[in-house]
């Protein structure tokens, strides 16, 4: 069975490493669809779950992630028959990326990475306009070599072929090239394709494994 790496060692070991590869959603930025609902439609419970049911919890939301939806089909998909909510929608769509905000743990790790020599990777789900925006937004992204983003190359985490498409296409060695995620599923991913993978979902995790470091 495959641990992942601080439940295999306390430290980042830096010389079994070449490459690092960071996710962007809640590793290097923040984003919170319910903060946003709270904020146009205060106190309106009712109205910010059926948001949530119509927007995120959709597979629509996946396929504007994949690049296989425009902004304006998933917005009529997500729609449906319920027309009272599609100014909602677009609001709620248009609106994502002024809820960013740094997180700046992920980005801390990120800039240890790049002192200790390693190649350093963006792999995200994410649409591509939306990350061409936020691209140009925030200049830790200067610190990538490249940037996998879903929606520009038709595949998602946690699907295998994103993860051989990453590594074949910059020529990473999986045993040697770690994943930095939020998700168990991705991680997971990244590790059945035998990267090495760390789930970073809960406050503190990266400083406490890169302490040394940053």
């Amino acid at each position: 069975m495959r641990l992942m790496l601080d439940e295999q060692v306390e430290r980042m070991p830096w010389d079994a490493l070449d490459a690092v590869v960071f996710d962007v959603g809640d590793v290097l930025l923040h984003y919170s669809p319910e903060a946003e609902l709270e904020h146009f439609f205060p106190g309106d419970g009712e109205k910010q779950e059926r948001l949530m049911r119509k927007i995120i919890r959709t597979p629509y939301w996946n396929m504007l992630d994949r690049g296989s939806l425009t902004p304006e089909e998933a917005i009529a998909a997500m729609t449906g028959r319920d027309r009272d909510l599609a100014g909602d929608i677009r609001t709620m769509l248009e609106s994502f990326l002024s809820f960013n905000t740094v997180v700046e743990e992920g980005v801390r790790a990120l800039r240890a990475c790049r002192a200790q020599g390693k190649r350093t990777f963006a792999l995200s789900n994410y649409q591509a306009w939306a990350f061409d925006r936020v691209e140009r937004q925030y200049d830790f992204f200067a610190l990538f070599e490249a940037k996998v983003v879903s929606a520009k190359v038709g595949m998602v985490k946690p699907n295998p072929d994103i993860y051989a498409y990453t590594a074949q296409t910059y020529g990473l060695n999986p045993s040697r090239t770690l994943l930095i995620d939020d998700t168990p599923a991705n991680v997971e991913g990244a590790m059945h394709m035998g990267w090495q993978g760390l789930c970073f979902n809960e406050a503190g995790r990266l400083d406490r494994f890169l302490k040394e470091e940053v």
